[in-house]
C-alpha cells in the first residue's frame, strides 16, 4: 500500500473518531510517491461542539493568565509609545503563529494536538522517535506543574477570603476545576465562556472606577532594546493560547473558516484587556508595582484589590480548564488510554504535587513549560511546510499568501524574540 493511501486510511479513520495513538510504523509524508491529497476529508455532517462565540471565549480564557498584572511594570519602562507598539507587533506574530497551527489542523484533515501533529508532518522517522517520546514526556511534566501552580494559588486566595485550611481550599478547588475538565470539550467550552464574560467584567469594572480619577500618561519613548524584549515577551504570553488551538478547530469542525475568526477574534480580546489593564496601571498608581492591582487598589481603594483577586482566580480557573484539557488530549492521543483515564492522569497530580509537599520544585518545572512551549511553537513552522507542502490540497481555510516563507521567517523571529526576552524576564 503506496504512502498516499496509508494517510488516506489513516484520516478516514480518524474523522470516524478513532483517534487514539498513532502508530509509531506509519510514514506519513516525503519521499517519491508522495502526492497531496485531494480535498478535506472532514465529512459534511461533522456537528460542531462549539458555538463560535464559545470557541472565542475559549481563546481568551487560555491565554488571559495572572501574568497580565506583570506587563504594566515592564511597559512602565518602555512608555506608552512603546507599549502600544509592543501590543501591535505581538498581536501580529502571535496570531501568524496561531493561525499557522489552524491550517495545519485543517490540512492534516482530523483535529490532533500538537504532540500528534509533529509526529506526522515532522518526526516521523525511526531515528526521531526518541525526540517525540521526550518532548511528550517534558510537555506533560510541564504542564502538570503548571496545573499545580494554579490550584496552590487559587487555593491562597480562597483561603484568605473565607478562613478555609490550605488543604481544604486545594481539594474544592481541584473539584472545581478538574471536575468541569471531566466533562469534556463541550462543558470547558460553556464554562470558559462564563469565565471570560467575568473577566472581561473586571477589568471593565477597572476601567470605570478609574473615571475621574486624574491620569497621567508619558507619551515619551523610553526604555532600552532589552527592556522592549522583555515587555514583548511577557505580551506574548499574554496572547498564547497554542494548545487550545486543536480544541478549536475541532470544536468547529467542519468549518474553518470559523475556526480563524474565533482565534484571530480571541487573540484581538487578549490584547485590548492586556491594554486596559496597563494603561489604567501607568495612568493612576503613583508607583506602578510588580502586581499591577496593588497600585491600582492604592488609589481605588480595596474594593479593587477585591476585583483583582476575582480576576486573578478567574484567570487561574481558565487557564486550568484549556491546560488540562488539552493535556488530557495529549495523553490519550500518545497512548491510547481513554479520555476518562487521561483525564486522571493529566488532573489528578496538580493535587498531590501539593499534598506531598513538592511545591519547591515547581519554579524550575515553570521554567521547562515556558521552555517546552516555545520549542513547540518553532517546530510550528516546518511542520506547516511540510503539512502544505503534502497535506490536503484545498482545505476549508489557509493562510494563502500570508504564508509564503518570508512571513514565516517573520514567525520564527519573533518566536526567538520571545524566547531571549523571557530569559531577561529570569
Amino acid at each position: 500500500m503506496n504512502i498516499t493511501r496509508r494517510r488516506s486510511a489513516f484520516l478516514r479513520r480518524s474523522v470516524d473518531g478513532d483517534i487514539g495513538a498513532v502508530p509509531d510504523d506509519r510514514p506519513v509524508h516525503g519521499g517519491a510517491e508522495q502526492t497531496r491529497m485531494p480535498s478535506s476529508p472532514y465529512p459534511a455532517q461533522t456537528k460542531a461542539t462549539l458555538t463560535p462565540l464559545r470557541a472565542t471565549f475559549l481563546m481568551v480564557g487560555a491565554g488571559v493568565g495572572a501574568g497580565i498584572m506583570a506587563v504594566p511594570l515592564l511597559a512602565e519602562r518602555v512608555g506608552v509609545i512603546g507599549l502600544v507598539a509592543v501590543l501591535f507587533v505581538a498581536y501580529g506574530a502571535a496570531l501568524l503563529i496561531h493561525l499557522m497551527l489552524v491550517e495545519v489542523l485543517l490540512r492534516t484533515g482530523t483535529p490532533l494536538q500538537v504532540v500528534e501533529l509533529m509526529r506526522l508532518w515532522v518526526l516521523d522517522r525511526k531515528d526521531r522517535r526518541w525526540l517525540l517520546w521526550l518532548i511528550f514526556g517534558l510537555l506533560s511534566i510541564a504542564f502538570m506543574a503548571a496545573l499545580a501552580a494554579y490550584v496552590a494559588a487559587q487555593s491562597e486566595i480562597l483561603t484568605d477570603a473565607t478562613g478555609l485550611p490550605l488543604q481544604l481550599a486545594q481539594l474544592l478547588v481541584y473539584m472545581i476545576s478538574a471536575g468541569v475538565v471531566f466533562f469534556g470539550l463541550r462543558a470547558v467550552g460553556i464554562f470558559e465562556a462564563i469565565g471570560s464574560a467575568a473577566l472581561i467584567g473586571c477589568v471593565a469594572t477597572l476601567a470605570i472606577g478609574a473615571i475621574g480619577i486624574d491620569i497621567e500618561l508619558s507619551l515619551a519613548v523610553e526604555g532600552s532594546p532589552s527592556e522592549a524584549l522583555a515587555l514583548f515577551s511577557m505580551v506574548m504570553y499574554g496572547y498564547y493560547a497554542f494548545f487550545s488551538v486543536p480544541q478549536v478547530v475541532k470544536g468547529l469542525a467542519p468549518d474553518g473558516r470559523a475556526a480563524a475568526r474565533a482565534v484571530t477574534c480571541g487573540l484581538a480580546i487578549n490584547g485590548i484587556l492586556i491594554a486596559i489593564v496597563a494603561l489604567v496601571a501607568l495612568g493612576i498608581s503613583t508607583e506602578v508595582t510588580e502586581v499591577a492591582i496593588v497600585g491600582i487598589s492604592e488609589e481605588l481603594g480595596g474594593w479593587a484589590g477585591g476585583i483583582g483577586e476575582i480576576f486573578v482566580f478567574v484567570a487561574l480557573l481558565t487557564s486550568y480548564w484549556t491546560v488540562s484539557l488539552a493535556l488530557a488530549d495529549i495523553i490519550n492521543e500518545r497512548v491510547n488510554m481513554g479520555y476518562r483515564g487521561a483525564w486522571l492522569v493529566a488532573t489528578l497530580p496538580s493535587l498531590l504535587l501539593l499534598y506531598v509537599g513538592a511545591m519547591g520544585f515547581l519554579d524550575l518545572l515553570q521554567v521547562a513549560a515556558g521552555t517546552t512551549a516555545i520549542v513547540i511553537a518553532a517546530v510550528t513552522v516546518p511542520m506547516y511546510v511540510n503539512a502544505r507542502t503534502h497535506g490536503v490540497a484545498d482545505p476549508d481555510w489557509s493562510l494563502g499568501r500570508w504564508g509564503g516563507r518570508g512571513i514565516l521567517g517573520l514567525a520564527l523571529v519573533a518566536t526567538v524574540l520571545m524566547a531571549l526576552g523571557s530569559l531577561s524576564n529570569v
